[in-house]
């Protein structure tokens, strides 16, 4: 196609006209009909500014007839101008005229306008003779084209909606939960998203859904969502509702909405509804959904009622998914005994009679005619006698729906607060969860901390120790120091010890202990890391995290974490953490043997490493030089196999390169 692409490029303009360089033949016929043109209606325009002209011309202008060049002449001044009348105004004061001055050249002018029409003709019609060689890969591009502009268009749209891919349920006639619907917060994607979601359910079990409700309560709305949504799907259009929402393909969807009235064909608000009504349950099957909204109305009640339950009764054996909307309360109760069919209502606010737009599955709606002529102000004379006159039936079945949907807002209170309940406690548990997480990803962290934290108080009780020993090295018994005096020196000596001692902090257990017997469900156990109490509700089966109890929340932690209350880890002794050795210290992390022999070096290194590890150092510097390798290589040979050696390596650059080694110790 490119070759095609490029011929129609060259020869058609972006306003789909042929261009004057898409043959140089048109280019040659463009200019001379351009030329002609010029001087034909210069030669008019010569007549227009003559004095003939100005007497008889009408207007000093130029008209076109029938593709001929003309002037308005008046047409009592006809006798004046000698040429070829083309036309004359309606009124017949005008005739527009083509001087005989004029006929040869425009005769030319539209010679050549035929010669170039031909030659655009024919560059047309090789263009065509190229496309139909490619016609079928055009057609195969368009059609690719057209489908991927229509995907893109329902990405779009459903970007636009906050839309998502509803489950396409499989019907399958033996099961009835695969042909059900299910909407999770739905919304007509005309509302946009203030609307009041929509939630329903049809199936499992059941097939028709009967909904009763005031007027202008949301009744026709919701049953023209889920028809709407269903083409949606079938449209491959994702629809506004929440995750989890499903929808079956349908062999048809039928709907009865509205007042199809016709006074040309004398057909009746009822009789156009029970026209739609028998052609539905012609073609109704298991497969298709069928909407009828207010069924049973624009007739007498009683009649009215009995067929909408005839109707619904039939649909529901048949299993066809129907949804029904209604006023009367007879079809409700029909609805509620009958176990192929549900109710649905929806509701106004009780205190300001406003609408809620709420859907309740199971429940019949009230039509809330005598709350609303109340609010509105009907006399209450009125209001009284009407009350009077209802059926005790109807008084008793308003009370207990009164009754039902008081519990039901009660339960629904309940349910938010048990909601609230549970995400703040959802909240708190991953709180915990995290520091948990936390303690047990930085252990090492930790560890390390308050290991350093212990040597450097190590290393000010070991200074202090030196002191008092250093005195007592000198403190021998004399005259001037007597043995009391030498005592109350070494007893000064073991009290700061003591003393210092009691100051480190304890060591937090590293190696897990083991317990005497397996942590079993019930057992209040400790946390360590944590320091909280819980109890255990659940143990995995092999290893794992145990869910414990705290108060009301439940968190997840490693069973090797957990000591039961009566083994609750007490923090070890220093002694035991820390292993204190007063002995000669070393002076400095690093050792200089430059300018040393080679087995010297090492002689004086090992004694170095044995002290740095005594006195509890971690990293040591060897400084050696640089020099000619050798000493630098004798001493990382030694280094490479020492049992008190963990790693070592070069220094960095700005630290001396390779003329010294970093140690790190076991």
């Amino acid at each position: 196609l490119q070759e095609l692409q490029r011929q129609v490029r060259s020869k058609i303009g972006r306003r789909g006209d042929v261009v004057d360089d898409a043959t140089p033949t048109l280019r040659v016929l463009r200019n001379q009909v351009r030329h002609a043109h010029e001087a034909v209606t210069e030669a008019l325009n010569n007549f227009i500014q003559s004095t003939t002209g100005r007497n008889t011309l009408q207007d000093p202008i130029i008209s076109v007839r029938g593709d001929r060049l003309v002037v308005p002449v008046k047409a009592e001044m006809r006798h004046r101008v000698s040429g070829i009348v083309h036309d004359a105004s309606n009124t017949g004061a005008t005739l527009f005229i083509e001087p005989m001055a004029t006929v040869e050249l425009c005769n030319n002018w539209r010679e050549l306008v035929l010669e170039e029409d031909r030659e655009v003709i024919r560059v047309l019609r090789d263009l065509s003779s190229l496309v139909g060689v490619v016609a079928h890969d055009i057609q195969l591009a368009n059609d690719l084209t057209a489908r991927l502009d229509f995907a893109l268009a329902r990405a779009r749209y459903s970007h636009r909606l906050q839309a998502i891919k509803p489950i396409t349920r499989r019907q399958d006639d033996s099961d009835d939960a695969e042909s059900s619907i299910r909407l999770i917060r739905a919304r007509h994607p005309m509302l946009g998203r203030d609307a009041v979601p929509l939630s329903i359910n049809i199936g499992p079990g059941w097939s028709a859904l009967v909904i009763t409700g005031p007027n202008t309560g949301g009744k026709t709305v919701a049953m023209k969502t889920v028809g709407l949504l269903a083409l949606m799907h079938q449209s491959g259009i994702h629809i506004p509702a929440e995750e989890g929402s499903a929808l079956p393909v349908f062999d048809g969807v039928f709907a009865d909405i509205g007042d199809q009235q016709s006074i040309a064909d004398s057909v009746s608000t009822f009789g156009s509804h029970i026209g739609n009504v028998i052609q539905i349950l012609e073609n109704a099957t298991p497969r298709t959904l069928v909407l009828l909204d207010e069924l049973g109305n624009s007739t007498d009640p009683e009649e009215g009622s009995a067929l909408a339950k005839a109707i619904i009764g039939h649909l529901a054996e048949l299993g066809v998914p129907t949804i029904v909307t209604t006023h009367h309360r007879n079809v409700a109760a029909f609805a509620e005994g009958n176990p192929h069919t549900t109710n649905g209502s929806f509701q106004l606010n009780p205190d300001t009679l406003e609408p809620t737009y709420e859907l309740t599955m199971g429940v019949p709606g009230r039509s809330y005619a005598m709350a609303v002529a109340e609010r509105l102000g009907l006399p209450e004379k009125i209001m009284e006698e009407s009350r009077d006159l209802m059926e005790p039936q109807h008084l008793r079945f308003e009370d207990w729906l009164n009754e039902l949907q008081g519990e039901r807002h009660q339960l629904q209170s309940g349910l938010e607060d048990t909601q609230r309940a549970k995400a703040e406690a959802e909240s708190l548990r991953d709180q915990l969860n995290e520091q948990v997480e936390y303690l047990v990803g930085h252990r090492d962290d930790i560890l390390g901390a308050a290991r350093q934290e212990i040597m450097s108080k190590f290393d000010q009780v070991r200074g202090k120790l030196q002191t008092a020993e250093a005195s007592l090295s000198w403190a021998t018994p004399t005259p001037n120091n007597p043995p009391e005096q030498i005592e109350r020196i070494e007893r000064i000596r073991r009290d700061l010890a003591a003393q210092e001692l009691e100051d480190l902090p304890a060591l937090a257990p590293t190696r897990l202990r083991a317990e005497p017997r397996p942590i079993a469900v019930g057992d209040t156990v400790f946390v360590r890391g944590l320091n909280l109490r819980g109890a255990v509700t659940d143990l995995p089966s092999q290893g794992g995290d145990a869910e414990i109890a705290i108060g009301n929340v439940r968190i997840n932690v490693d069973l090797n974490r957990l000591n039961r209350v009566d083994q609750e880890p007490a923090d070890e002794p220093l002694e035991e953490a820390v292993k204190i050795v007063v002995g000669p210290p070393v002076e400095s992390m690093e050792i200089d043997v430059r300018g040393l022999r080679a087995a010297e070096s090492i002689d004086r290194l090992e004694t170095f490493l044995d002290q740095a590890t005594r006195d509890g150092l971690i990293k040591i510097r060897v400084i050696h030089g640089r020099g000619t390798g050798a000493l630098r290589q004798a001493l990382r040979e030694h280094l490479d196999h020492h049992p008190l050696v963990e790693n070592f390596g070069a220094e960095p650059r700005e630290r001396g390169g390779n003329g010294a080694t970093w140690v790190d110790l076991r």
